[in-house]
């Protein structure tokens, strides 16, 4: 009896003791996402939910990452990309608990940055391309090219250093510089409903069709004779309007200059012919007129002009770039490169075959500055863009 009782207490000591490791092992984590409702951050969900998150941290931060091992002291060994997960271990670890209310969670975020990029439109931030010197702030340009025999040996090169940065640049080629006003009319432009066909003496180099866009072979086709007719005055006066390009450039030994006349009583200032006008003002290089003897209506163009290049800086108009061999552009030109944004260079350089100085600065457009002439003075009417 007493054997039997001794081995019935065994059986039920291993029976309990069996019982109890069985159930240990067969609980079994929650494996849902506790909302804390109910519970608060005391909750007992909210307590399984932050035991089961410090586990699968402690599983991440424990992965053994294979080790890379090279016997060669010279060796290159591209490492492989950092997992998130290792990157960020701690993105995990901190406590996710609720109030009273329903509902997972929450978070916020924010981040700071800056930069700086490349723009169309008013090209505020656009460097520009360099060219002989200056910075051409445009994507489209036409070229107004003096081919006077007197800029001959400087054409080619000088077209061959803008399609460097402009390979679709529409060259046009004029004997001369001349701007020639009758009354408050450009001659050749586009309020000029007289003839045309003066020409003066042919162009060393003529415009080339094929090498033009097909915008730029339009406008050759329509104004070729206006631009015979007023060479530069015309070509500025009818090219401020083509929205195609947001770069005018000229080329020239600005000697020529402008000359503005006043029609005799009753003739209409229709026709290009200044025979019988007078002359009220006129600043080329071989000027002797003593003074500017313009009435305010006579002067009305020149404002006109201006106020067109005056949107070039907000990318509603172009902006105008000069090159001169020999003197400082007139004052107008200069006045609608300030306006515009553009800029002035002189490049005497040319004569010799040289290259243009080094330029170690960083043009931004911004306000207009005093460039240097060759002796060093400071030459008025030439701008560039401040930086």
């Amino acid at each position: 009896m007493v054997s039997v009782c001794i081995h019935f207490l065994l059986m039920i000591v291993a029976f309990i003791w069996v019982v109890s490791v069985f159930t240990d092992k067969s609980v079994k984590q929650a494996d849902f996402l506790a909302t804390g409702a109910g519970g608060g951050a005391a909750g007992e969900r909210a307590k399984i939910l932050e035991h089961n998150l410090q586990v699968k941290k402690e599983k991440t931060l424990a992965k053994k990452v294979a080790r890379i091992t090279s016997k060669s002291v010279e060796a290159k060994i591209a490492l492989p990309d950092m997992r998130v997960s290792m990157v960020l271990p701690d993105a995990m670890s901190s406590k996710l608990s609720g109030s009273s209310s329903k509902g997972f969670g929450g978070g916020s975020g924010g981040g700071m940055g800056s930069g700086k990029g490349l723009g169309v439109g008013n090209t505020r931030n656009f460097v520009g391309r360099p060219v002989m010197g200056a910075h051409i702030v445009a994507t489209k340009v036409a070229v107004f090219m003096d081919a006077s025999r007197s800029m001959a040996r400087y054409l080619d090169r000088v077209e061959g250093e803008i399609r460097k940065q402009f390979p679709d640049a529409d060259v046009f080629m004029y004997s001369g510089i001349w701007t020639n006003v009758k009354d408050d009319v450009i001659i050749g432009g586009l309020r000029y409903k007289g003839s045309t066909g003066r020409s003066g003496a042919p162009p060393v180099k003529l415009t080339d069709p094929e090498k033009l866009t097909a915008n730029g072979r339009h406008i050759f086709k329509q104004y070729d004779a206006n631009f015979k007719t007023g060479c530069v005055g015309a070509w500025l006066d009818i090219m401020r309007n083509e929205r195609a390009y947001d770069g005018l450039v000229i080329f020239s030994d600005f000697q020529d200059g402008i000359t503005q006349y006043r029609s005799p009583k009753g003739e209409k200032s229709e026709s290009y012919s200044t025979r019988n006008a007078t002359m009220v003002y006129c600043d080329s290089m071989r000027s002797t007129l003593p003074t500017d003897e313009r009435k305010p209506a006579e002067k009305r163009w020149e404002e006109e002009l201006i106020n067109v290049f005056a949107g070039g800086k907000s990318g509603h108009g172009p902006r105008l770039y000069l090159f001169s061999t020999q003197v400082e552009p007139q004052s107008l030109f200069a006045r609608c490169v300030t306006a515009s944004g553009g800029q002035s260079k002189m490049v005497e350089w040319l004569r010799d075959g040289g290259n243009p100085p080094p330029d170690n600065e960083e043009v931004t457009i911004g306000k207009p500055v005093v460039v240097k002439g060759a002796t060093g003075s400071a030459v008025p009417g030439s701008v560039r863009a401040a930086r």
